[in-house]
């Protein structure tokens, strides 16, 4: 943004100072925009003409690239950051499983539904997979092309269609019923036909290059030929090269502003060992991957994956909380046990999993501790004996039930008097870590 200073910047802004963009007034809102370090998106309320005015100005230092279309679009890019911490990362690492087409037609149906089921929930949030990966290693052109057409069919994800081969790709996408993939890969070799034809179909091109600088210089040549939705998909011959060319490309995209280099990263993991494979894809999503690629469909090798993904791309800045009130887990009625938290996301989902697994169902009271969890709202004074009591006395839980019991968190066992005595309930400490809880149930509750 260096055609406007942060006063030009602050004139177009609502100046309602309402914090909804996560800055507490417009004015500091506008110096981070005018030092690239948030996006215009971030403030809800600017209106179409100030959008406009901004938007060429505003426009992260690493373009966004929109990868299919429809409900299942994936869009990546965009960031602005080096660091998390700094303010936070905002498109998600999209996650690919790659299909050969060596395989025989039942073994890669019977695969692409294997990924299509991918699909799991941790704390509150449904995580999946987000693209399928379809390499062109065998077939001629036409076959390749009428694959494509199978597995847009069987998919339910948008399409990486990798090929050497220009007239594959070309195949591919005149199959295609779902427009937008991703296509690939764009080489020293390939780059006029692969550009030429990312431009004909207005798809997102992968650019591949070992070395950095001639990268950079084939994103050029692919540009000024009309091709401007680019994915870099740099090579490397090791993992701790390929993580150091991830980080240059990071820091000559949003701290250098270097624009031939200022597009999402695609990162593919070449291990053929299991364990390897979770190991480095959990660095390349760490170290600033768009796009991961790589070749499983075991759900114990994708859900760390995309479990550390959740954890990378929250905003540092929000805790993250649950609504606070009295919810029920599974059939509860008169005898079932009363167990109270905080909202911190992770506490009350993660005693919310353990009850479900315990085969009791239970009455969980939630208290507002801004998101913090149970030691953390204890030591920053906001969880009190006498607060706990006013929340499961607003929430009516112990109105619910026919016992007196209320169970409370191991962690905070030392209000277990000042509740008893302000409640006139039975307290019961808890285990301190929801993984005992199962147990605890088992073997200590009678209504």
């Amino acid at each position: 943004m260096s055609d406007l200073s942060a006063m030009d910047i602050y004139q177009e802004l609502p100046q309602t100072d309402c914090g909804d963009c996560n800055f507490p007034t417009c004015m500091a809102f506008a110096m981070q925009l005018a030092s690239k370090q948030v996006s215009l998106d971030q403030c809800p309320h600017v209106s179409p003409e100030a959008e406009e005015t901004l938007a060429a100005s505003s426009a992260p230092p690493m373009r966004i690239v929109n990868i299919g279309d429809g409900n299942d679009d994936v869009e990546i890019g965009g960031e602005t950051v080096q660091y998390r911490h700094e303010e936070k990362f905002y498109r998600p690492t999209a996650v690919s499983i790659e299909i050969d087409d060596s395989l025989e037609e039942p073994e890669l149906k019977e695969k692409v539904n294997r990924v299509n089921d991918l699909q799991f929930e941790r704390v509150g949030e449904k995580i999946s997979l987000d693209l399928l990966t379809l390499k062109n290693n065998e077939l001629d052109p036409e076959r390749y092309g009428k694959l494509v057409e199978m597995v847009d069919d069987e998919s339910q994800f948008p399409l990486y269609l990798l090929s050497r081969n220009p007239e594959a790709i070309k195949e591919g996408l005149t199959r295609l019923s779902n427009g937008n993939p991703l296509v690939g890969n764009a080489t020293e070799d390939n780059w006029k036909e692969m550009a030429n034809l990312a431009e004909e179909y207005e798809t997102p091109l992968a650019v591949s290059e070992y070395d950095l600088s001639g990268l950079a210089e084939l994103t050029d040549r692919i540009s000024d030929q009309g091709a401007e939705e680019l994915v870099l998909n740099p090579r490397a011959d090791s993992i701790s090269k390929y993580i150091e060319k991830l980080t240059k490309l990071r820091r000559l995209a949003v701290v250098e502003e270097f624009s031939p280099l200022g597009y999402p990263v695609l990162a593919r993991v070449n291990s053929s060992t299991p364990f390897q494979q979770v190991a480095d894809g959990t660095s390349y999503i760490l170290k600033y991957a768009s796009i991961l690629s790589l070749d499983t469909t075991n759900s114990w090798q994708i859900f760390p994956l995309l479990t550390v993904r959740q954890h990378i791309y929250i905003d540092p800045q929000v805790q993250n909380s649950v609504e606070t009130k009295l919810y029920e887990v599974g059939d509860p009625g008169p005898d079932s046990p009363v167990l109270f938290t905080t909202n911190f996301q992770l506490t009350y989902y993660s005693l919310e999993g353990e009850v479900e697994d315990s085969g009791f169902s239970a009455y969980i009271s939630v208290m507002d501790t801004d998101g913090l969890g149970v030691l953390n709202a204890y030591a920053d004074d906001q969880l009190t004996g006498e607060e706990i009591v006013e929340t499961v006395e607003e929430q009516g839980a112990m109105n619910k039930v026919d016992h007196n019991k209320l169970i409370i968190p191991g962690l905070v066992g030392m209000l277990r008097m000042t509740v008893q005595e302000e409640g006139g309930w039975d307290v019961i400490v808890g285990p301190e870590d929801a993984a005992s809880l199962p147990r605890f149930l088992r073997q200590e509750w009678e209504a």
